[in-house]
């Protein structure tokens, strides 16, 4: 493994998406504001906006980053170059999970804070925010590795709609649980036995499709 020629790529690929990196840690914070307003409506435009930049993130880095290079035949180039398949597959992958956390982390990171410090916000609603960002995150992992597999667009698109439908089911199951309904309403922040489990499920589905996507792709004999 030459970890140089994994910098340089990792370092290249991050170059180019700097602007929209940039957009959308933007973007992610004026929504993690928003989501704190005190009025009901402008907070629930804050949340669906902070699901807006988390989805869109995703697909946008999984798309420019991994499945531009098999259409336009870009990574022909690449192999022509020094480098060996693991050197790109780790690069590659370290830079699409690299890009995606930016904004991720700091959404969460923002409305964690921002709940925690504004008066008027609810410390039980905090005991929710892992669960939903870890769902954001697994499904996000579930494209990549669905990207990786397939190297399709449109199986890729697929993944990605069916993980905005399970998140409006997750969302609804999660609230309709009595406990954390109950919290979230309060001022009081507690860590029901419940919502360990979710973040357990959460957790191993990240592991599992981060290991498939890093076996699958370093496996491959043919990158071109």
């Amino acid at each position: 493994m030459n970890l140089k020629a994994i910098r340089i790529l990792f370092l290249k690929d991050l170059f180019l998406s700097r602007r929209f990196l940039f957009a959308y840690f933007l973007a992610g914070m004026a929504a993690s504001a928003i989501a704190c307003y005190p009025d009901a409506t402008v907070s629930f435009i804050g949340f669906i906006l902070i699901l807006t930049v988390a989805i869109a993130a995703g697909i946008h880095f999984i798309g420019n980053l991994l499945l531009s290079e098999t259409i336009d035949q870009t990574r022909l180039f690449i192999m022509s170059l020094p480098v060996s398949l693991l050197d790109y597959s780790i690069g590659k992958i370290s830079v699409v999970l690299t890009t995606y956390l930016i904004p991720w982390s700091a959404m969460l990171a923002c409305t964690v804070i921002c709940t925690s410090l504004l008066p008027w916000a609810k410390q039980g609603s905090m005991v929710t925010l892992p669960a939903i960002f870890l769902f954001l995150f697994s499904s996000f992992m579930l494209q990549l590795v669905t990207a990786v597999i397939t190297e399709s667009v449109g199986w890729t698109i697929c993944v990605m709609v069916g993980g905005n439908v399970g998140l409006n089911i997750f969302l609804m199951k999660l609230f309709a649980i009595p406990e954390i309904a109950e919290i979230s309403k309060g001022d009081i922040l507690r860590w029901p036995p419940v919502i360990h489990q979710i973040h357990g499920v959460e957790l191993l589905v990240i592991a599992i499709a981060l290991g498939l996507t890093v076996m699958v792709q370093t496996r491959k004999r043919d990158l071109t």
